[in-house]
């Protein structure tokens, strides 16, 4: 009886459920962060859709209030694209089924678990109970309109209505409305939600420099983002893993997708810069018979197998072909467009990998100008820090981030720059898996080769920033020796003429000119 009692205890969760439970480990912790969270996601989303049609992104947000003497504040928010669209028949999954959706691809992605957007709609419909809305047209002649909600309990959609209209002119796109409640107004830290959020396109833009976003907030203040470049980046291509990347799971269920072939054959078809005579090489190094049938394999040696993988350190790195870096030129324009700084060196480091992932770190120091100046004073820091992963700007956790780790661990006097210098740093991550320490992907964590790229693209950039500043600072002491000599060549050329009998102003000429000669030739 006891037994069966126990047993009543036990449940299930759907996936939706257990999030709408556990919400706030994805950032939707209170309303201010849910509204800056809802804006983030549904922009990202946009920014993918655009580049997977070839557009330059041209996104607008609109953020109103409803109602506006109500306590809680409830919010419309409004984000449209220019992208490629979402057919018809994937829409409502897309949009209300909690991972489902296009990011489990092995390439550089801004999404990472399939939640993004179905958190947001989430949030809204707890907050408020109102259906979201989705407009897209894919086929660029069919407009098709979707009012949808979420079943939590078995993670589905609930199409609410349809509507389909033909478009007079051809265009792609989506539009999203979603009622939820939050607060623009009220502080995160020391910034208010509504400083946050334009702060977050700002940066957003820096990281895109091909994208225009245009933002209108409660208040009908109108704050317009535009692209510094003309030209997309190219396009991440997906690939197969890296054997450094795998695991006995994931080796098992490639195994049991794959038909009857084998070792040498598999390994050389389904891994990235495994040819034939590297997969020959490994097998007789790991001590397995190249023409084994991988259907024969068992779960140990499966293990064995994985655990040569990592132990062979003859493997060709991951294929950088699956990244998409800002690049060092246009993230340099975007710094400069926006910050407007005195000097500004940007880095892209070459492409390496963590367990079996590839990566690419590129970094960017802006000193002096007035925007970075005020922004130092107001902040009380003068080594501000701006990170980046995957092209995302990330605002919150900054304390525990392993680009925070690595400023703080520099010696910046060896680079002539103290405290009172003010500099902002520009550090971006991109990767087919970024090691985020939280589901609210605002923290990275301190993996060690990440680590040490950040730090050699940090001393690459710092290094010019020393001669800058050096050649700076000996200009300004010639400056202040010629200005000197300027303020007593008067008194100076009259003594001369004293003893000498000298024409006066020749003799001034004449001493000017050894002077500043002899500046210049230092």
């Amino acid at each position: 009886m006891e037994e069966c009692s126990a047993m009543r205890g036990f449940t299930q969760l759907s996936v939706s459920d257990w999030f709408y439970r556990n919400r706030y480990i994805a950032g939707f912790s209170n309303p201010a962060r849910s509204l800056y969270q809802s804006v983030r996601e549904l922009v990202e989303n946009s920014l993918d859709a655009c580049e997977a049609a070839g557009n330059l992104p041209y996104i607008t947000v609109d953020l109103k209030l409803i109602g506006e003497k109500k306590t809680p504040k409830v919010y419309k928010l409004t984000v449209s694209d220019n992208g490629i669209g979402i057919p018809p028949e994937y829409v409502p999954q897309a949009f209300c089924t909690v991972l489902f959706g296009s990011k489990f691809e092995l390439k550089q992605q801004r999404g990472l678990f399939g939640l993004g957007v179905k958190m947001a709609v989430l949030y809204g419909q707890i907050t408020t109970y109102k259906p979201i809305e989705v407009t897209t047209c894919y086929d660029g002649q069919t407009e098709y309109k979707f009012v949808l909600q979420m079943d939590l309990k078995s993670n589905k959609p609930i199409v609410l209505s349809t509507k389909t209209r033909k478009l007079r002119k051809p265009r792609r796109g989506t539009t999203v409305t979603i009622y939820l409640v939050g607060d623009y107004d009220r502080r995160l830290g020391s910034r208010s939600t509504g400083e946050l959020i334009r702060e977050y396109l700002k940066l957003t833009t820096i990281a895109n420099p091909h994208a225009t976003i245009m933002f209108s907030d409660p208040y009908n203040n109108v704050y317009k983002f535009e692209r510094s470049v003309d030209k997309l980046p190219p396009p991440p291509k997906e690939t197969a893993p890296h054997p450094h990347g795998v695991d006995a799971e994931m080796l098992k269920r490639m195994i049991e997708s794959s038909r009857n072939t084998t070792l040498q054959v598999f390994l050389s078809k389904n891994f990235d810069r495994v040819g034939p005579k590297k997969a020959l090489d490994f097998l007789k190094w790991a001590g397995f018979n190249p023409n084994r049938d991988i259907k024969e394999l068992t779960s140990d040696e499966m293990v064995k197998l994985v655990n040569a993988f990592k132990a062979y350190d003859k493997f060709l790195p991951p294929s950088p072909n699956v990244l998409s870096p800002i690049g060092a030129e246009e993230l340099k324009t975007a710094i400069t467009k926006l910050f407007n700084p005195e000097f500004v060196k940007t880095v892209t480091r070459p492409p390496k990998s963590y367990s079996g992932y590839p990566f690419q770190v590129e970094a960017g120091i802006a000193y002096g100008g007035s925007i970075i100046e005020s922004m130092c004073k107001e902040e009380g820091n003068f080594r501000l820090l701006f990170r980046f992963a995957n092209k995302i700007p990330l605002l919150f956790d900054e304390r525990g981030d392993v680009c925070r780790k690595v400023i703080e661990g520099m010696n910046w006097k060896q680079y002539r720059v103290d405290d009172t210098t003010p500099i902002a740093i520009f550090i971006h991550v991109c990767s087919t898996r970024i090691p985020y320490k939280t589901a609210g992907k605002e923290m990275i964590a301190d993996v060690e080769e990440i680590e040490e790229e950040i730090k050699l693209a940090l001393m690459d950039c710092a290094r010019d920033l020393r001669r800058y500043i050096y050649r700076k600072m000996k200009a300004i002491k010639e400056q202040e020796r010629l200005n000197l000599f300027k303020a007593y060549i008067t008194e100076i050329a009259d003594d001369i003429v004293r003893v000498m009998n000298e024409d006066k102003q020749k003799l001034m000429d004449l001493m000017w000119k050894v002077v500043t000669k002899r500046g210049k030739s230092k």
